[in-house]
């Protein structure tokens, strides 16, 4: 390998043992001044040249620790970093056991002192105006002692070949090409110098003396160690060189141990990210030791800590008798299954999230991204091979569910989901649902990592969940899901089947005869359509469901000739289509320029879709009912794509919702908080007549009013598509006082986030951490009522949060939860809308937690006509207020009103801020802050009135 000049930053020196560490911690001593940053460099530098002109072999330099103490180093190496900057490496004279370090660039200072006879260390520093200090730390926040070999190992073990064994052609392994990161297992030899290693001295470390064989199995452990990162295990010299010295790290396997004496393997703390080759070593060559230090030292690298225990005292939990576990941090030489932690056992000396930790900012690896969907909706098929099934994937964080999906025509069904053959971390449960979501069965084998489902099952689609599990108590004799991750696959029977269900079905014959399959929504390979039993060029016939169509490709992965199907045929011999598909779409096919505000009044009956009772809880049903101003009949269309809207209700900001997501016939419509389900979306489809049909996303069925009732109150329900003037609305725009769109890279305070190249055109924000944020000054909101915000964002993992809030937090505007769009440029639109008074604030978006990417933030006035004169249900009611807007008492006036009745008053949020009973003449208001409220009367007779009022 070639040769490798290393420039370490300080950080904690961490060697180790197996053996208890029951000393007490030393307090951190006072911080010493040494003056400014640049007054340190001169002192070095000339004390450095002084010793050069007395010819000394190894200058010397003067180390003040405090006031009345200095040190003499003795340097051993030295790089210039410049005017502005020092580095130098060696050992405190005439102290064995004693090094040093100590970096300066510009104002930065780092480094340390380290005797280890006396147990003692210090540390450098600067503050942000280049004061340099020095002070006394605690050696256990430096150096942590003898992380010894497994017991019984010896130095021979280590030289399989021999002392001199001789540099060989390693075999080149990846575990992730192309991966953000990078890991190296050096097997061949290497020459160090120049890095903190040996006070600076070069090491020339001899190869491990292992065979092919053995190498596999070592990469195979560590690379499943660190299967959840967007990281790549590799033993190619190439490949490591190809990464960027700030995203790769070198683990020498070595027997040649002048790094740590004695020690099974050393790393410096944080250097992954060091940007100059630093290497970690692991003094151990036997595959299962030796990849499990090597694991430890790359997480070291990666700024975690020891994992031990505070009782009985120790620095390396080895997870003891009673258990198959341990740590990765602890020591995992002697347990067939080893995680990353968080210290959930019992006594454990250290909490750190290893997980969060590794895949932070500081060193930009991250997560891999998530392979398969973490529902049914998005279910991946096992590829089918007669009765065989198989499938593949990764759970990469503790949260990951990955779905999959078979047909059988019923009988037994036997699937092994395992995870890898040897060294495996994921711990398997697997879970069996039937087409409607309804769990089946769960299938965890207690005490192995794998999982055998076995089932007699009825013909129909069914879905394999898998999922990482735990195993006994993680506090006494077991661990908790938390680093239960990794590789896994699917294996398998199951007799053949078909499904018709979905929103296209493919048939072997004409007149949709011969063997039939249905799909959804989705991109289907050549092998998609195989695992699903659709041979290739064998579809001869078509049904389309309303809203969707298919997209026909002569080649596999939707290349060559295509055909586009938007309604059902029922033989493609005369389109020249038959028996000639490769691979298809079937993708939603509405009208995408419907973003906006919209009345919708029924065909049938002329009435409007309307909120029962303007109710703001979810699992309030839509009804039909005259049109009468009130915001809960105006629904704001946002577009997802492909003509698929969210529609939102103004009046509580929830999206229309089908209930339960059932796709049964007559399955009621209501109002629910939006959650990204495919039962919340719904394809717009013109009739061409100035009206349009609304179909729910799942299951294809439009939105109606029931039995094509023409009287108020009736119900809203989806069908199937069967032609009615009932399954077809008028959307009229509610007009709008005012619309603003502010663009993320446009915005005048950006505190964290990153301005990128926009696949939509122009720029967006991305990289966002939690806290990050972005203000816009001087946003005027003209009148006093409600505002839709959308945000156009993109998420490559499960999503985050947003909120919004005027004027630096004080008034804070409310939480909106971001989905997973499977790409950081793949966009869409998410939306709250809130109350807000006139004014003009400075309006600002803030990040609760990360995971995605804004483009712009609109923010609309909605419900122009939202305030009448007479309460929004007045006509429903019987009810009539005034003055509406009211400023201080509020008179009500109703033929079915009483003295004595109970009176309630109810927020946008649905909260009830007073409650009272009827005077006979009216309510006192002026408590009340401004904005809309809904007035509830309970009548002696139990019937209910509502109507809705502002709040001046």
């Amino acid at each position: 390998m070639k040769k490798v000049y290393s420039y370490g930053l300080s950080a904690a020196l961490l060697l180790g043992s197996l053996a208890a560490s029951a000393q007490q911690n030393r307090p951190d001593g006072p911080k010493f001044r040494l003056g400014t940053a640049q007054t340190l460099v001169q002192q070095l530098e000339n004390q450095v040249a002084a010793g050069t002109a007395r010819r000394q072999t190894s200058p010397t330099v003067t180390l003040r620790v405090s006031a009345s103490q200095t040190l003499t180093g003795k340097i051993n190496y030295r790089q210039d970093l410049s005017a502005t900057g020092e580095y130098l490496i060696g050992e405190v004279q005439g102290v064995e056991g004693s090094s040093f370090l100590v970096r300066i660039e510009g104002r930065k200072v780092e480094g340390n002192i380290i005797l280890r006879g006396t147990k003692r260390a210090y540390r450098y520093s600067a503050d942000e105006q280049g004061n340099a200090y020095v002070q006394e730390v605690d050696i256990n926040k430096v150096i942590c002692i003898h992380y010894d070999k497994p017991t019984g190992m010896n130095q021979n073990q280590l030289r399989r070949s021999g002392n001199q064994a001789s540099a060989v052609a390693v075999i080149s392994l990846q575990s992730y090409p192309g991966a953000r990161g990078c890991i190296m297992l050096d097997f061949d030899g290497q020459y160090v110098s120049g890095t903190p290693w040996n006070n600076g001295n070069p090491i020339n470390a001899a190869p491990a003396g292992i065979n092919d064989a053995q190498i596999q199995e070592f990469w195979e452990l560590v690379s499943e160690d660190f299967r959840p990162f967007n990281m790549n295990v590799t033993t190619d010299e190439a490949v490591f060189n190809s990464y960027p010295k700030n995203m790769r790290m070198r683990c020498i396997v070595t027997p040649t141990n002048t790094a740590a004496p004695g020690a099974g393997g050393v790393a410096y703390l944080q250097s992954f990210n060091w940007n100059d080759d630093t290497p970690c070593w692991v003094f151990m060559s036997d595959p299962k030791a030796g990849g499990e230090a090597s694991s430890h030292e790359v997480g070291h690298t990666l700024g975690l800590s020891h994992d031990g225990r505070l009782n009985p005292q120790e620095e390396y939990y080895d997870g003891k008798s009673s258990t198959r576990w341990a740590p990765i941090m602890g020591a995992g030489y002697y347990k067939p299954v080893t995680h990353w932690s968080r210290g959930e056992y019992a006594s454990a000396s250290q909490t750190q999230d290893d997980l969060a930790i590794m895949s932070g900012a500081p060193y930009n690896v991250g997560y891999r991204n998530d392979d398969h969907s973490n529902s049914i909706s998005g279910a991946t098929g096992l590829t089918r091979n007669g009765t065989g099934l198989s499938g593949r994937g990764i759970i990469e964080r503790t949260s990951d569910q990955d779905y999959f999906s078979f047909t059988t025509s019923g009988g037994a069904v036997n699937l092994n989901v395992n995870t890898v053959g040897r060294h495996g971390d994921l711990d398997i449960v697997a879970r069996l649902f039937n087409s409607g979501g309804t769990l089946i069965g769960t299938f965890d084998t207690g005490g192995a990592l794998n999982a055998t489902v076995s089932a007699n099952l009825g013909a129909g689609t069914y879905y394999l969940q898998v999922d990482g599990t735990s195993s006994g108590n993680p506090a006494t004799d077991g661990y908790s899901d938390y680093g239960s991750l990794g590789t896994f696959t699917i294996s398998g029977t199951a007799p053949v089947g078909t499904s018709t269900s979905g929103v296209a079905i493919m048939y072997k014959d004409c007149n949709y005869t011969g063997t039939a399959v249905g799909l959804d929504a989705g991109d289907y390979t050549l092998a998609a359509l195989q695992s699903r039993g659709i041979l290739n060029d064998d579809i001869s016939s078509v049904k389309v469901n309303t809203g969707y169509e298919v997209v026909l490709y002569e080649n596999d992965n939707f290349a060559g000739a295509s055909i586009v199907v938007n309604a059902s045929n029922s033989c493609l011999v005369g389109n020249t289509w038959n028996d000639r598909a490769s691979s298809l779409r079937v993708r939603t096919a509405g009208v995408t320029n419907l973003s906006g505000t919209y009345t919708l009044q029924n065909r049938n009956s002329g009435l409007n879709l309307d909120v029962d009772g303007a109710n703001t809880a979810d699992g309030a049903l839509l009804i039909q009912w005259t049109g009468n101003g009130c915001t809960c009949q105006q629904f704001n269309f946002t577009h997802l794509g492909g003509g698929v809207y969210q529609i939102t209700a103004v009046h509580s900001g929830k999206a229309l919702d089908v209930a339960g997501v059932s796709t049964a016939d007559g399955a009621r419509l209501n109002q629910w908080s939006y959650v990204g389900g495919a039962n919340q979306q719904f394809i717009a489809q013109s009739t061409g007549d100035g009206y349009f049909k609304l179909i729910a996303k799942h299951s294809g069925k439009l939105v109606e009013v029931a039995g094509g009732s023409t009287a108020g109150s009736a119900a809203v329900q989806q069908w199937p598509d069967n032609g009615t003037p009932g399954q077809q609305w008028r959307l009229t725009p509610v007009a709008s006082a005012f619309t603003t769109t502010l663009q993320a890279e446009a915005a005048n305070v950006n505190n964290g986030m990153v301005v990128e190249t926009c696949s939509e055109g122009g720029q967006d924000m991305g990289t966002v951490d939690p806290g990050d944020y972005l203000v816009w000054n001087g946003i005027n909101f003209p009148t006093t009522g409600q505002y839709t915000i959308e945000y156009r964002v993109a998420s490559a993992v499960a999503g985050g949060t947003i909120s919004a809030d005027l004027n630096a937090g004080s008034i804070q505007l409310g939480n909106t939860t971001i989905p997973g769009t499977g790409g950081w440029q793949n966009w869409t639109t998410v939306s709250k809308t809130v109350s807000i008074n006139a004014g003009t604030y400075n309006f600002g978006v803030y990040a609760q937690s990360a995971g995605w990417n804004l483009n712009w933030v609109r923010i609309t006035r909605v419900g122009g006509a939202a305030i009448a004169l007479k309460g929004a249900n007045a006509t429903k009611a019987g009810l009539e207020l005034y003055p509406n807007p009211v400023a201080d008492r509020l008179t009500l006036a109703s033929a079915k009103l009483q003295t004595g009745e109970q009176l309630r008053i109810v927020g946008l949020d649905g909260r009830e801020v007073w409650r009272g009973t009827y005077d006979g003449k009216s309510v006192d208001v002026s408590a009340l802050k401004p904005g809309l409220y809904t007035l509830v009367v309970q009548t002696l007779d139990r019937q209910q009135l509502t109507t809705r009022f502002s709040k001046q």
